[in-house]
């Protein structure tokens, strides 16, 4: 498990397309921190008011689907091209358990998609201390840290339909395909949660809304702010659910 784990990082941090995704989400935060200083829309229709520098990090999370759409879609195809190259084959052959290739590939792979978001929103808080002052310091940097903890829990429930996508088509192409649609209607869904269309039962597990929602509880020492269950259930059907379907396909396909 270590050494699959050493060797998928070595692969990542070898690959020059990560390292641009990684570099251009940081420069395009410190680029956008100043559009982000007015209010902005949450998981409801009403505006949440942007008064320090967590509150810009808050928004910048909240308008990030677009870029969850298109980080998900890249990490799809990366995962999707193993198979095609026949290098989750040379691993099974090798003697690693088929549990430890994919744990290791969400351990690895997540952690570092995760950490692509959160630049984003990061580099443009850290702009914008300028023009707010740092205020209530510690409140602020508590702010960020609570809604990091859900960006990473939220957003790996979003990234797991895509690497879902992947074990199961088994094709970096056609999953470059069919990811960003199936991110797309997600983020879709969570459109027509706006308007209040669909049953709250189902609003209930959509990790985008839970994600926005986060983004408006405003200070991480009041206490709804810092638990969400909801959120953390919505994580745990997700990823949970996803991670099931991958591991019972993975275990009885055939790879060529």
């Amino acid at each position: 498990m270590n050494n699959l784990i050493r060797m998928e990082r070595y692969k990542l941090f070898h690959n020059i397309v990560f390292w641009i995704f990684l570099i251009g989400m940081t420069a395009l935060g410190f680029y956008s921190g100043k559009d982000y200083r007015v209010e902005y829309w949450a998981h409801t229709v009403t505006g949440v008011s942007v008064n320090s520098f967590s509150g810009v990090f808050n928004s910048m999370v909240a308008d990030s689907v677009i870029f969850m759409v298109a980080v998900s879609s890249l990490l799809g195809w990366f995962i999707g091209r193993e198979f095609s190259n026949r290098t989750l084959s040379m691993e099974v052959a090798s003697g690693h358990s088929r549990r430890d290739i994919y744990l290791s590939k969400v351990i690895v792979n997540l952690t570092a998609y995760n950490i692509v978001m959160i630049l984003y929103p990061l580099a443009g808080a850290i702009s914008q201390i300028g023009y707010f002052g740092t205020g209530d310091l510690l409140n602020n940097i508590l702010n960020i840290l609570r809604t990091s903890v859900y960006m990473f829990l939220l957003q790996t429930a979003f990234f797991s339909v895509t690497v879902m996508i992947a074990f199961l088509l088994r094709s970096g192409v056609k999953t470059a395909v069919v990811a960003p649609v199936a991110s797309f209607v997600l983020a879709m869904i969570f459109a027509v949660f706006m308007t209040k269309e669909l049953p709250m039962g189902v609003l209930f597990v959509d990790p985008i809304y839970r994600l926005r929602e986060i983004t408006s509880m405003g200070s991480t020492l009041a206490w709804p702010g810092i638990i969400n269950i909801p959120a953390i259930l919505s994580s745990i059907v997700w990823t949970g659910g996803c991670s099931i379907i991958i591991l019972k396909n993975f275990k009885r396909s055939e790879l060529k």
